[in-house]
């Protein structure tokens, strides 16, 4: 699956649909981050004017990764908040706040998100892959003993 969307097709002012993002994801793409599995919600606000194109992402679910203490697989809970302009105009300028500008041509209709979700995603990822509450009974062994030890 790709999360695409036409300019052609949004109306002027407020858009907003979402999508589900599983392990089609990493298959698009032909990468993973060493996630295992994922349920993400992707939840796109649009607001169309005559020069941009304004996106807020917003991204909330879980991972299922290796810890990195135990080697077992945990799911650990992600969120994240993204905003994109897609501007026609070449001589709009954006706020200066804005983490992501794109100049596209007056004849680009399609708008492909799936690199950026995946990227979305990777970030969101902690970067200790542990749960919060480690240890506990859900630890092997040996992570306890190390643990003590330590």
């Amino acid at each position: 699956m790709r999360y695409t969307f036409f300019l052609s097709r949004l109306a002027f002012g407020e858009n907003a649909w979402e999508w589900l993002v599983g392990r089609e994801l990493f298959e698009a793409i032909g990468a993973d981050y060493g996630i295992h599995d994922l349920s993400v919600r992707c939840q796109v606000r649009a607001r169309k004017e005559t020069r941009y194109l304004r996106l807020f992402l917003s991204l909330g679910g879980w991972v299922e990764v290796e810890c990195d203490r135990g080697g077992e697989l945990i799911r650990l809970p992600i969120e994240a908040q993204h905003e994109q302009i897609y501007s026609w105009d070449e001589y709009y300028l954006p706020p200066a706040e804005i983490e992501e500008f794109f100049t596209v041509g007056s004849r680009t209709d399609e708008i492909d998100l799936t690199q950026a979700l995946y990227d979305y995603i990777g970030l969101a990822v902690p970067w200790r892959r542990v749960r919060p509450t480690c240890p506990d009974e859900s630890c092997p062994a040996h992570v306890h003993a190390f643990l003590k030890q330590s």
